[in-house]
């Protein structure tokens, strides 16, 4: 009796990793699907971080601008604190007059200390409401220059700034405007000029 043949056993190869080598829906391998997940992961982070950038511009900003404001401050502190300049010696530069030509204030320039001396010549109360506002109109200069509130009596020292007091020692005019309660609202004249004089010599 004749034996069988022996049947040879095939074994399959083992099926590959899906993980590895397996194509994804757009012909794309998993380990690859992996990676483009993991990019979008750190897409959030990276727009938090943008966000946290701009944020701390915005705190630097902030920051440059209340400088600039402290130094302003200090710079009008500064000015305002200098001891009181003496007067006493300090020529007359400009007498300031009315339509008569008759003198209402003279004005003194304590150019070191920037500061001016506004002295009543004689009594002139402001309309009710209104105050008497100088200023100062240089040639070749855009527009008057503001330089403080005047005094219905006696004296009145006035801090002027650094540049101004400069351009009070040249040649120039003062006016006085009647202007509202505390100076002119839009840093320029805006009520009707009264008075008016010029520059003479520095102090």
């Amino acid at each position: 009796m004749m034996k069988k043949p022996a049947l040879l056993s095939v074994t399959s190869p083992p099926p590959t990793s899906s993980l590895e080598s397996a194509p994804g829906e757009h012909g794309k391998t998993m380990a690859e699907g992996m990676d483009i997940d993991g990019r979008a992961a750190e897409a959030p982070r990276e727009v938090a971080w943008i966000a946290q950038l701009w944020d701390n511009v915005r705190v630097w900003r902030s920051a440059i601008g209340l400088f600039a404001t402290l130094s302003l401050a200090l710079l009008v502190a500064a000015i305002i604190a200098r001891d009181p300049a003496d007067f006493s010696d300090m020529s007359i530069i400009a007498m300031v007059r009315d339509g008569g030509q008759h003198p209402v204030w003279a004005i003194r320039l304590a150019r070191a200390a920037h500061q001016i001396a506004a002295d009543s010549l004689r009594d002139e109360p402001a309309p009710p409401g209104r105050v008497y506002q100088l200023w100062l109109l240089v040639p070749d200069r855009t527009g008057p220059r503001q330089l403080g509130l005047l005094p219905s009596s006696g004296r009145k020292r006035i801090a002027v700034s650094p540049e101004n007091a400069r351009l009070l020692a040249g040649a120039g005019e003062l006016v006085v405007t009647v202007e509202p309660t505390g100076g002119s609202p839009v840093g320029s004249p805006s009520g009707q000029k009264v008075f008016w004089g010029t520059l003479d010599r520095a102090g």
